[in-house]
């Protein structure tokens, strides 16, 4: 007796049918996924050292994410509703079932950077934060300001540090933007080494007047007598130093204009504010680089 074969239909419905059985579980897991409440978003936020960031702004800008599904959320468009110029990092975790933690970290201001009639507030990386026209408390407050214009021989970097002042536009004198970047880091370093001083404690301002692959030459404006400090930025903690051993008796018996500390071995005073031939035209004067005068 000759056995019957199944018709093709037959095999394909077993086929589909085998098919279905299998992926059922999965997306019977799919869409309870999708749709179980217990995955409801909620918010745990959390701000370190904030003072223009408040949770009830970063709750304001993720409202409208509470109770959206969790596993199915994607965290590009949540990052960019935190989109703000004090924010430096906003990280985004998912806890399952339910619970989205939101870490948010404020720049930390650490100087004025100045160009022109423009300044801008800064972080310790040299990067722009906001325009000091958006941060009048800062910038009047007690940020050291620091320049590199007179550097570049008076020429100005632009119109702004975009996010990076010394990656903006490069002036007439051909210097890479890299090494503006690295000039303008430093400046900063020096801002923060010479409070360490007594007599640091009184610098309003830091301008590299001259910079170059090894070294450096700044300016340091105080806001008491002497009013301006030269130095030199690779034996500055060493005749910093000197300085402050030096500083009450300097200034009670000369009262200087200028003290230049950029000399290997003698303290350098004037009664004069510093001028375009400052200390370059005396022996063993350190030079100041082509072209590159202190400021007037």
């Amino acid at each position: 007796m000759r056995r019957r074969r199944p018709r093709p239909v037959v095999w394909l419905a077993l086929g589909v049918g085998k098919v279905l059985l299998g992926i059922a579980p999965v997306v019977g897991v799919g869409v309870w996924l999708a749709t179980a409440p217990v995955f409801d978003l909620e918010l745990d936020i959390q701000i370190e050292e904030a003072e223009r960031i408040s949770e009830e702004w970063v709750r304001s800008r993720l409202a409208p994410l509470e109770g959206r599904n969790l596993p199915l959320l994607s965290l590009e468009p949540v990052a960019r509703r935190l989109d703000h110029e004090w924010i430096r990092e906003a990280q985004l975790l998912k806890r399952l079932p339910n619970e989205l933690t939101v870490r948010v970290v404020e720049h930390r201001p650490a100087a004025l950077f100045t160009a022109g009639d423009r300044a801008w507030v800064i972080d310790r990386d040299g990067r722009a934060i906001v325009p000091c026209e958006r941060a009048p408390d800062l910038c009047g407050g007690d940020l050291v300001s620091v320049s590199i214009e007179s550097a570049l021989a008076g020429e100005r970097l632009g119109d702004g540090p975009a996010r990076n002042p010394g990656a903006g536009q490069v002036p007439s004198r051909d210097v890479p933007g890299e090494v503006l970047a690295r000039t303008l880091k430093r400046a900063l370093d020096v801002a923060t080494e010479v409070r360490a001083f007594e007599w640091g404690r009184q610098v309003r301002a830091v301008e590299v007047i001259s910079f170059g692959i090894v070294d450096d030459d700044y300016l340091l404006a105080c806001g008491s007598r002497p009013a301006t400090v030269l130095v030199r930025g690779s034996d500055l903690t060493a005749k910093a130093s000197v300085f402050e051993l030096l500083h009450g008796a300097i200034t009670e018996h000369n009262d200087p204009e200028v003290v230049d500390l950029r000399f290997r071995d003698r303290i350098v005073l004037s009664m004069e504010a510093p001028g375009a031939g400052i200390a370059t035209d005396t022996e063993d004067a350190p030079a100041t680089g082509d072209g590159v005068q202190a400021p007037s």
